[in-house]
Formats: C-alpha cells, structure tokens, sequence
C-alpha cells in the first residue's frame, strides 16, 4: 500500500502536494521539507495542495519557490487549496475562472 505523503518542492513553499488521496488526518512530508508532518482538516485529492501554514487572504500561494497564486481567503494550516480558495499568479485572465467549470467568467456562451 503506498504512504500517504505530501510532497514539499523547495523550502520557500507554503504549500505541499498530495502525492496520493490524502484524507483528513496527519500526513508525513517528504522532498525539500523531508522532516515532519502536517494535519489536514480536509481530504485533499491527489495532485492538489495542502497549506503548510496558515495564509491570510491576499498572500501569495508558493510553490516551486515561486508564488503560482494568491489566496482569495484565509487558509488555515492543513486546508485543501485549489481553484476555490485561491487565483493564478500567472496572469490577469485566469484570475476571471470560475473555480467550479474552469470557464471564464467574462465571456458569455450561447447555445444556438
């Protein structure tokens, strides 16, 4: 059976992913932080991020290092953070996605 771990890509991050399903409970972590743990109070699919501390809305999501996002609310630590809790720091377009469909939110679709 596979461990359930988060992984932590650089020491700088606030974040780690979920290298399996991940559900509530205390997870060890492994990469750039292989010492430790953190308790998540929600189940966080595999592929998504966990906060490795508490962020305060308007702080910035990093990962790699880098910040990929900035937090649209605040996230306690062990929290799944995703679309619905956090927007692209990529660009000013993926900031107007809905979290739920992925459609941007400033076109409007017509059927015909």
């Amino acid at each position: 059976m596979l461990k359930k771990v988060c992984y932590v890509v650089n020491e700088a991050d606030n974040v780690a992913t979920a290298m399996a399903d991940i559900d509530v409970g205390e997870v060890s972590l492994t990469g750039a932080s292989s010492a430790g743990s953190v308790k998540t109070v929600r189940d966080i699919p595999f592929g998504h991020k966990t906060a490795l501390y508490d962020i305060k809305a308007g702080d910035r999501i990093i990962k790699y290092g880098m910040p990929i996002g900035i937090a649209t609310e605040d996230i306690g630590k062990g929290e799944h953070v995703h679309m619905h809790n956090m927007k692209s720091a990529y660009d000013q377009r993926s900031a107007k996605l809905d979290p739920y469909t992925i459609h941007a939110k400033d076109i409007e679709y017509q059927i015909y």
